[in-house]
Order: structure tokens, then C-alpha cells, then sequence
């Protein structure tokens, strides 16, 4: 991504920000509330409002996906890339029971056929301890983190070139948390998928990411490998994060 500036009227929301996803890495884009982190996903989706104006490049595999026709767009996300948002119940559809929705995330994509879906389905949820009864259940009898279990599922499935994961954690107890971090690394080290965490949680950058990329109002600020900008950072507010953690 190169100097991508997104406007919503004569108001920038983010400004002329450049960075680098490495392939078979997971990078954590990480910043405050309104520094711009869900805008910049939005865009890498062609999934701005209809009032943004965008500018600057974002390159997949040497495609400027900003110039990608609207059929290009849908394929890329069908098949390529994998969105899980912070919130997986407004993913699911609250009167259709789990098998079906979860079809649709994941064999659907993919057009394999019911009897492909059940079979590597279910060695999917074998592995990550997800009973087979939530196949027959609705979206609102399971927990949050069951269900972010489900998308880590299709996930798993689809085996996406690229995973979008939107703030995933922040409404998890501690514990499920760190199951679906543990989940996520998995589904890079042993499938090679690349990963882009934006998170707001430093901790969770230090425990599941190789690289970093911080953006503040707007802008990105600092970018770098986690373990060396924890221990050497450069700019100022990056500084004040980090102090914020103790």
C-alpha cells in the first residue's frame, strides 16, 4: 500500500499512508480508536461509503486493487481474501440455522459440494474442538468466541491467501482469546496464510505477530519487526503506547 490518503468530504481520514504486508507473515496494523485502522481495511475491500474519495495504490501480487473492476473485486474476496470482523454475530444471519451459513463462508466460495463441505468440515472442527452439534444451532444460542471459532473454521476451509481479522478479539474473555490468537497462528504456520490483525492491543501484537505497523490520527507513524520496535522505537506516539502497557 502506497500513499493512500481517504477523504469523506474536504475531512481526511487517512492520510498519505504507505506500508508493506510480507507474504506468510502475520502483521498487526495497530492504533487508537479513529486513527484510521478500519477505514484503510475498508479500502483494501473496495468497501468505503459511497461520499470517500481515495487516492494512492494498493498492490495484490502486482494488481492495483483501487483500478480492479467490480467482478475482479468480488472473485478477489470470494476466494482470496477472508474478511472475520470484530464482532461475528452480525456476520451470521439470526433464523438460519449454522450448517447452512457456514456453507456459504466456506464451501460455497470455493464451489465444492455438500458431501466435500461435511467431510472437510468436519475434520476442521475436529481440530479446532468445535462440536459438531453447533452445525444445528442458530447463531444466537452460541458464545461470541464459538462463533468467531466458526469464521476461524471457514477460514481454515477456504485457505485464503490473504486474512483480514478486524478487531477480532476485543469482545472475548481472556481465555477464548487466547484460543483464537493460537487458532490464527496455526492457520499461518501451517497453511502459509498471510494474515493483517488490526488490533488496538499491544499485548496481543507481541504474542501473535511477526510485524508492525502503527497509525496515529490517520497516518501511519511506524512500521517495523514487532520485537524490534517494542525495544527500540522511533516515533513519539509509539513511545506513549508502549509506556501504556505498564
Amino acid at each position: 500500500m502506497s500513499g493512500l490518503t481517504i477523504k469523506i468530504g474536504n475531512t481526511p481520514i487517512v492520510k498519505d499512508s504507505s506500508f508493506f504486508i510480507r507474504k506468510g507473515k502475520i502483521t498487526a496494523l495497530i492504533g487508537e480508536s479513529g486513527s484510521g485502522k478500519s477505514m484503510t481495511v475498508a479500502a483494501i475491500l473496495r468497501l468505503l461509503p459511497p461520499a470517500a474519495r481515495v487516492e494512492g495504490t494498493i498492490l495484490f501480487e502486482g494488481k492495483n486493487l483501487l483500478e480492479a473492476s467490480h467482478t475482479e473485486i468480488v472473485e478477489l474476496r470470494r476466494r482470496r481474501v477472508f474478511t472475520i470482523f470484530q464482532d461475528a454475530s452480525s456476520s451470521f444471519k439470526l433464523a438460519i440455522r449454522m450448517a447452512r451459513q457456514l456453507y456459504a463462508f466456506s464451501a460455497g466460495r470455493i464451489n465444492d459440494n455438500n458431501i466435500q463441505f461435511k467431510k472437510k468440515m468436519g475434520r476442521i472442527m475436529n481440530d479446532l474442538r468445535l462440536p459438531h452439534d453447533v452445525l444445528n444451532q442458530y447463531p444466537h444460542e452460541l458464545s461470541g468466541g464459538m462463533l468467531q471459532r466458526c469464521m476461524i473454521a471457514c477460514a481454515l476451509y477456504v485457505e485464503p491467501d490473504l486474512l483480514i481479522a478486524d478487531e477480532p478479539t476485543s469482545a472475548l474473555d481472556m481465555e477464548v482469546r487466547e484460543d483464537f490468537l493460537k487458532e490464527l497462528r496455526v492457520l499461518n504456520e501451517k497453511h502459509g496464510t498471510t494474515v493483517l490483525l488490526i488490533t488496538h492491543d499491544l499485548d496481543i501484537v507481541a504474542n501473535a505477530a511477526n510485524d508492525m505497523v502503527v497509525m496515529h490520527k490517520g497516518k501511519v507513524v511506524e512500521t517495523g519487526i514487532v520485537s524490534e520496535v517494542l525495544e527500540r522505537p522511533e516515533d513519539s506516539y509509539t513511545k506513549r503506547l508502549l509506556n501504556s502497557r505498564f
